[in-house]
């Protein structure tokens, strides 16, 4: 588990809100509307899924033109349930 990779990637305040954006979307959600959502230049938005994608807490899928992004909830459990752990 690389928790210090996930921690780090939610830990910026822009980045924990597209994830929250991208988490609440059960069904996913596509880059332009996670930048709608948060307010955020696409270009800008684009950077921040890369780093929540390399640590392992999104993953996307492309149709067509646009790409699609779902919450790695398993991921995000192994996260929470790792902290817990720790916290004994």
């Amino acid at each position: 588990m690389d928790a210090v990779a996930k921690l780090s990637a939610l830990a910026q305040p822009t980045r924990l809100e597209i994830f929250l954006a991208i988490a609440r979307a059960a069904n996913g959600i596509t880059s332009s509307e996670v930048a709608e959502q948060t307010h955020t230049m696409p270009n800008n938005t684009s950077v921040h899924l890369s780093v929540l994608r390399n640590a392992g807490l999104v993953s996307s899928t492309k149709e067509g033109r646009s790409v699609t992004y779902r919450a790695e909830r398993g991921a995000v459990q192994r996260l929470a349930t790792f902290l817990s752990e720790a916290a004994k």
